[in-house]
């Protein structure tokens, strides 16, 4: 076995030993039969926390591409939950947050939050569940929120507009023109993928983050460039460019490159750059990772530091070296310091995501 194929074991069993068990299992509240916000660093449950309806899909999301029944069930509950409990009864709207006992918070009708309801939609229908009436549901949600270009953040049509809802949308309906066929569904990610070219992708490779109501960028004062957002992308538009068999001639390249310039001198992403922010949290770093394997399979050279490996060994240090087996760690600052006091659970779609693209690509089995 080689060390690729040794290191895509490795993260199989991680997933499949340590993180499903876990998140599964403690991760799951039994009273309400949904998915706890978090747990602590000891790997118990914070039962007083506050709930957002996103994370009980992007869970639904991970678990349905479990080889574990069980698993794939929890997947279809938890959808459920949230396609008969997380609408508000007087106006009709996706809830944002829940209180521990998964009563209604806050109603926003956000763009994030749909687009994660479509994406779990997506992947029950790809796992062979019937969940066409429901998608039915969403797709009429999703309308309450177009706009002439994109999509409005929510029904209050809050500013400034945003790339990251957006970039989420491309994902979940790539997915669902994967899952489907259906032409619509790859309409709609050409024009997200439209604003992404157009207007959040600059000539030098960042991806700006904040724009005023036309999609005229805010001021740089106001601005942030996350290089976990850069990296995201290079990854979702190499997805894009399979699942339609097209090539967007976009400079994947170029924004890879752009990215590893704001690394901090751990050789990992800052949460924000331009200026760099003191703080990097796990998920820029799957991004990386995940960017970092779409280059290499289309035949890139990778910069010293940047290639797949080396990304998994710092981010396996600084992350996922935890006392619970399947666990992480959220936050550090750029020297290291351990900055989080929890897991979210919110965290494990994007490390899934990272470990099954590198299992997919070396030759272990899925998780």
């Amino acid at each position: 076995m080689n060390e690729t194929a040794q290191t895509a074991a490795r993260l199989e069993a991680w997933l499949t030993e340590a993180a499903l068990p876990l998140w599964t299992g403690t991760g799951v509240d039994a009273a309400t039969g949904t998915v706890w916000e978090a747990l602590d660093h000891e790997g118990r449950p914070l039962e007083d926390m506050q709930r957002r309806l996103r994370v009980q899909v992007r869970q639904a999301y991970c678990f349905v591409m479990s080889d574990d029944p069980a698993h794939r069930e929890l997947a279809l509950q938890l959808f459920r939950f949230a396609m008969d409990r997380g609408f508000d009864p007087v106006t009709g709207h996706l809830a944002a947050r829940l209180a521990p006992d998964t009563s209604i918070l806050t109603v926003l009708h956000d763009l994030y939050d749909m687009a994660f309801m479509l994406l779990a939609a997506a992947a029950l229908t790809e796992a062979g569940f019937d969940v066409g009436a429901d998608l039915a549901r969403l797709e009429a949600e999703l309308a309450k929120l177009k706009a002439p270009r994109g999509w409005y953040e929510n029904t209050g049509h809050s500013l400034p507009r945003r790339q990251n809802p957006h970039m989420h949308l491309f994902e979940a309906m790539t997915a669902l023109y994967k899952a489907t066929g259906e032409a619509r569904f790859r309409a709609m990610a050409e024009e997200c993928l439209g604003l992404f070219t157009g207007v959040f992708l600059t000539p030098d490779g960042r991806v700006l983050e904040f724009f005023d109501e036309d999609w005229t960028p805010v001021a740089e004062a106001e601005q942030a460039i996350e290089p976990g957002h850069m990296a995201e992308w290079v990854f979702l538009v190499d997805q894009f460019e399979q699942v339609a068999g097209v090539d967007t001639g976009l400079p994947l390249a170029t924004i890879f490159a752009a990215a590893l310039d704001r690394r901090d001198p751990s050789g990992l992403l800052p949460d924000v750059s331009d200026p760099q922010c003191g703080t990097r949290r796990t998920w820029p770093q799957t991004e990386f990772l995940k960017a970092a394997l779409v280059l290499r399979r289309r035949g890139g050279t990778l910069p010293e530091g940047a290639d797949p490996e080396t990304v998994l060994e710092l981010m396996w240090a600084q992350y996922l070296d935890t006392p619970v087996a399947g666990g992480w760690y959220d936050r550090r600052a750029a020297d290291g310091a351990l900055l989080s006091d929890n897991m979210p659970a919110s965290t494990f779609y994007h490390i899934f995501v990272a470990f099954r693209l590198y299992i997919g690509l070396h030759g272990a089995p899925e998780a």
